[in-house]
């Protein structure tokens, strides 16, 4: 199951002989074979949960459509939860012609008489991925279910696009199909390395097609950069002669979009007197700069709004933005005008500015071998002054003067006013990133603890739950809050969020109180009450599992975490032994905890400071061994016992 398995099928699949590929191009649903409704296990992945006996991907980049089949047998309990569909989809994209069943061990079948619904879900930090959702009927172990879609998008010219061919089920079967342009440029293709397979091209159609077999799953590791970057596909992207190696086609794109860029920003007397007006008598560069950022960010964000439909737009008359003035006098634009209004605002001052094009690395990483711009997907401000290169945000709602956000810190850019030229976007470092945990609590002699908790969030650390807080309202938000911190603390503790304030205020820290009970938080034995130094213990950022490591262990940014618990004893009881202070560091981390007293409270502190982010497979013994301190400090116990001090004993 460790190497991949594919194989070519017989020559002649392109003139569509098989039955199977036949019913893939009319977009019918495939007869069932009465073997797969009978199947009760499959042995080639023993203890499989289910298994995806067809998948089918049709791109058709002249009709500007996509289509997808899935047809996936369910084997265990495990694996009803396929039934729950989500369709991610992206911008200026709609779905059409959406059929959904479920096909019994008797041979009936129930279809999807229930219209999907459109909703927004979060893939961690804040980034919001807007979905169309629906659940397949009465799924039962051995049912088959399978869904298939055409998704309609626009022409957006320079574009590119990708087979997956390896998924999270082993795959039986696939049927993958792509229709270019011929008119546009030449296509070209490039497959993942470890995929020994090619599509079929046939030039006079301008069809490419391949149909793979018995693919093995993709096995995930934790805390993997992601996925999208390590599967098994084919991409496709579009070139001209003249730009066929990867550094004509980086310069020359790059020179096509900044002349784009500079024609926008144009020169206009109103941004110049923008600019003046919301300086107003500052003469500090620096401070002129940050009022000219919060001048852009008063420009309504659409981005962060409520998706609309094109009707919508209309109605509500949200007009094109042709110019930079139109930005201006609208009054809205996307996170990306908001960045380039900036610029021109920066420019209008007389300061030395530029749009910086970066890739987002959430969803997949920048790869220079794809020649497509469209990975250079997000803009950020750049503004040269004093000797110093500042790269500046202000396209983010919320994000303060001189921080980016995660995803657009550490990747591949292109510098509108150095076009050609692939930089990286600067790192984070980890005091950009703090969460401050405080607790006030009292110690019961059973063990358990019971008080209020102060957390403070700043830097990106606050930006990312202020964005997620958009798209919920103030029940939401405390839920979300109370779930977060449950995630921290041992399985049965009980959270209530009582109050919290500055969502709204990005130079401010994001503050929560809580009220919070942890029953079994210290050891109670006989007359001794042992209590570990950490009360939370964030569980995703702890990498200890044994055995060798595949792919890179990833972080989305540094951070910082520091805690203070102060514990008041329960009565008749002393420390008997203080834990032990701990150190250790690394050249990415640092890492210290100890307890003292004052009077009968107990104090423990902890602090990690952890600068890394991207950690190839070679390191991981090392962070492993890091994070394995780490715990140790968060273990270590101070000792209570009940009954005289000890100074009072040693008096006797």
């Amino acid at each position: 199951m460790h190497a991949v398995i594919v194989r070519r099928i017989l020559v002649g699949a392109l003139l569509l002989l098989s039955a199977v590929a036949a019913a893939a191009e009319t977009h019918e649903w495939l007869q069932v074979d009465p073997k797969d409704l009978a199947m009760k296990e499959f042995k080639p992945v023993p203890g499989a949960e289910a298994v995806q006996l067809y998948y089918a991907n049709e791109i058709d980049d002249v009709g500007h459509t996509n289509f997808f089949y899935f047809r996936i047998k369910i084997l265990t309990d495990g694996g009803k939860h396929y039934a729950n569909v989500e369709i991610p989809l992206a911008e200026k994209t709609s779905i059409v012609d959406l059929f959904a069943r479920t096909i019994h061990t008797d041979g009936k079948i129930s279809e999807v008489v229930d219209r999907p619904f459109e909703k927004v879900i979060f893939k961690g930090k804040g980034l919001r991925v807007r979905v169309q959702a629906f659940t397949l009927p009465q799924v039962a172990v051995g049912d088959i279910i399978e869904y298939r879609y055409e998704l309609h998008y626009e022409d957006k010219g320079l574009r590119h696009h990708h087979w997956t061919v390896q998924h999270d089920l082993f795959t039986v079967k696939e049927h993958l199909r792509f229709k270019y342009d011929r008119k546009s440029s030449s296509v070209r293709w490039l497959p993942t390395p470890g995929l020994d397979l090619s599509p079929s091209h046939d030039q006079k159609t301008g069809v490419l097609q391949m149909d793979p077999e018995n693919i093995p799953p993709f096995e995930a590791e934790d805390q993997m950069p992601p996925e999208e970057s390590y599967k098994l596909q084919v991409k496709f992207f579009y070139t001209s002669p003249f730009m066929s190696s990867p550094s004509a086609y980086w310069f020359e794109m790059g020179r096509y979009f900044s002349r784009g860029i500079d024609y926008f920003i144009g020169n206009h007397k109103e941004i110049v007197q923008a600019a003046t007006e919301a300086i107003g008598g500052e003469t500090d560069p620096e401070k002129k700069l940050r009022k000219l950022y919060a001048r852009a960010q008063e420009i309504r964000n659409l981005s962060y709004e409520r998706h609309r439909t094109e009707k919508e737009q209309k109605r509500e008359e949200i007009k094109e933005n042709k110019s930079i003035v139109d930005i201006l006098r609208h009054g809205y634009g996307n996170r990306n005008e908001v960045t380039i209004f900036f610029v021109a605002l920066a420019r209008g001052a007389g300061f030395t500015s530029s749009v910086v094009f970066a890739s987002s690395r959430e969803s997949r990483l920048f790869d220079r071998e794809v020649l497509s711009f469209s990975q250079l997907d997000s803009e950020l401000a750049l503004v040269k002054f004093n000797g110093k290169m500042l790269f500046l945000d202000p396209g983010t709602r919320f994000c303060p003067y001189g921080l980016l956000r995660w995803n657009r810190t550490g990747t591949a850019a292109m510098d509108m006013s150095d076009p050609g030229n692939l930089i990286n976007t600067p790192g984070a470092a980890d005091d950009t990133a703090l969460i401050s945990r405080s607790a006030e609590m009292k110690l019961s002699p059973d063990g358990g603890v019971k008080g209020e908790v102060r957390i403070e969030f700043s830097g990106v650390e606050a930006l990312e739950r202020r964005l997620a807080a958009l798209d919920t309202d103030e029940a939401g938000r405390k839920k979300d809050f109370e779930d977060e911190v449950k995630q921290w603390l041992p399985a049965n503790a009980k959270v209530e969020m009582t109050d919290s304030s500055a969502w709204d205020k990005q130079n401010e820290p994001l503050t929560a109180l809580l009220n919070v009970e942890v029953p079994e938080f210290a050891s109670a034995a006989g007359k001794r009450i042992l209590v570990p130094t950490a009360l939370f213990q964030p569980k995703e950022k702890r990498v200890l599992k044994n055995g060798p490591r595949k792919y890179p262990v990833y972080y989305h940014h540094a951070f910082t975490e520091i805690d203070h618990i102060s514990l008041e004893l329960p009565e008749g009881y002393s420390p008997e032994t203080l834990a032990t202070p701990q150190t250790t560091a690394t050249k990415f981390a640092r890492y210290s905890s100890g307890a003292s007293t004052v009077g009968n409270h107990v104090n423990l502190e902890r602090a990690l400071r952890f600068a890394g982010v991207f950690f190839q497979p070679d390191r991981y013994d090392e962070l492993r061994g890091f994070f394995a301190k780490v715990q140790a400090g968060d273990d270590r116990q101070t000792v209570l016992r009940q009954g005289p001090t000890a100074e009072a004993q040693s008096a006797h």
